[in-house]
């Protein structure tokens, strides 16, 4: 499991950024950010480097710092997490609470233009939504505020809002990941998380990731208002341990996130491993629709992926629409989204098939993905008689 191999590569900076959204008279957002650095501390300087950022949403009545967890799985591998602390009381107003979420996308975009700003020159324009229970249910509304910034989306334990995130579901476009937990009883799945994600849309790449046991708290780390939450609905002593059910998430939450926001081609197979192992939890993709594995391709090299041979032993790909020699990397995954195999750095010449052995190779229906070096894919069904 790629959790167990996590290696920290940076110490975690914390600082405090009171932001000032002008479109809403001026609304403070007082922001807590974590951010990869060479030492760490409060205050101290960001280190070299572009970073994405992930701005993350706390459950009703829960403070940023039960989530610690998070900054601390995820600064070590170069990622910034703004956590919003506006709208902690017992009557929040989730709207706002979705529109600050939305709005940090922008205030940290700003803050890399700004000579002042420890942030200036080390944001990357890559950002993702998350959020825990409300937060979650909030991280779904926050998509309409934003759309061209939020590349991605995940929910841990959502539960539906005010307005409703089941309704708005349907107009969210980016890739997202849902997480869940069957143990859950005070959000429960059926009528909270998976109903959201049954209504996002059809269209977008979609996973959703149900840990069994798994319970609506221990997303996050210890907090007293989420667990006496649990001790009055009757399910305090979850299954599942704490570091269990955070080690499923991270296994997958990682490579998704580097695939998503750092445009990494290689944590897909990754993910798709990590998914395929359903050890401890059951899971469901949509992304195997290969046009659905990330955003529209950016404009570039008009090629495609034609007339692909399929023969007892090989695979003769061809591409049209290069000019010169271009390095490829191809990924064949079977219909569950487990990686068949790779090949890696191959030269393709104008015009000209490359073969791959199909040796051993389950029948069925497979999928070819082919990616270039400016990480534009194209994608292709075959079939294995």
């Amino acid at each position: 499991m790629l959790s167990g191999a996590l290696q920290a590569q940076y110490q975690i900076g914390h600082t405090s950024i009171t932001f000032t959204d002008p479109a809403r008279n001026n609304r403070p957002v007082l922001t807590e950010i974590y951010y990869p650095a060479d030492s760490a501390g409060d205050n101290v300087a960001i280190a070299a480097g572009l970073f994405p950022v992930i701005h993350f949403g706390h459950g009703f009545v829960m403070v940023w710092s039960a989530y610690q967890n998070f900054p601390d799985t995820l600064v070590p591998q170069g990622y910034i997490l703004c956590f919003p602390r506006t709208e902690g009381s017992f009557s929040p107003n989730h709207t706002e609470f979705a529109r600050d979420l939305a709005f940090l996308c922008s205030a940290m975009e700003a803050e890399n233009t700004q000579p002042a700003s420890p942030f200036f020159g080390h944001v990357m324009p890559r950002h993702c939504i998350m959020g825990h229970s409300m937060g979650g249910g909030c991280t779904v509304l926050a998509y309409q505020y934003n759309p061209d910034l939020i590349k991605c989306l995940a929910t841990f334990a959502a539960a539906n809002t005010n307005p409703s995130a089941i309704a708005v579901a349907p107009g969210v476009q980016a890739p997202s990941l849902t997480f869940a937990g069957s143990y859950d009883c005070i959000a429960p799945p059926a009528q909270q998380a998976r109903a959201i994600y049954e209504a996002l849309d059809s269209a977008a790449c979609k996973i959703y990731f149900n840990i069994d046991g798994g319970s609506h708290c221990q997303f996050a780390n210890a907090n007293t208002n989420c667990s006496l939450g649990e001790s009055f609905s009757g399910c305090a002593t979850p299954p599942v341990t704490r570091q269990a059910q955070q080690a499923l998430v991270n296994g997958v939450l990682l490579p998704w996130l580097n695939f998503y926001l750092r445009e990494d081609q290689g944590a897909w197979p990754v993910l798709l491993d990590a998914l395929a192992t359903a050890n401890g939890f059951s899971s469901e993709n949509t992304c195997l629709g290969i046009t659905r594995l990330s955003e529209p391709p950016a404009a570039g090299p008009d090629w495609q992926l034609v007339g692909n041979i399929l023969t007892d032993s090989s695979l003769a790909v061809q591409i049209t629409g290069i000019s010169q020699n271009t390095v490829f990397d191809f990924f064949i995954f079977d219909a569950s989204g487990k990686l068949i195999t790779a090949v890696s750095g191959q030269w393709m010449a104008p015009e000209a098939p490359l073969t791959i052995s199909t040796a051993g190779f389950p029948r069925g229906v497979l999928y070819l993905v082919a990616v270039d070096q400016k990480g534009e894919k194209r994608g292709q069904k075959i079939i294995v008689r």
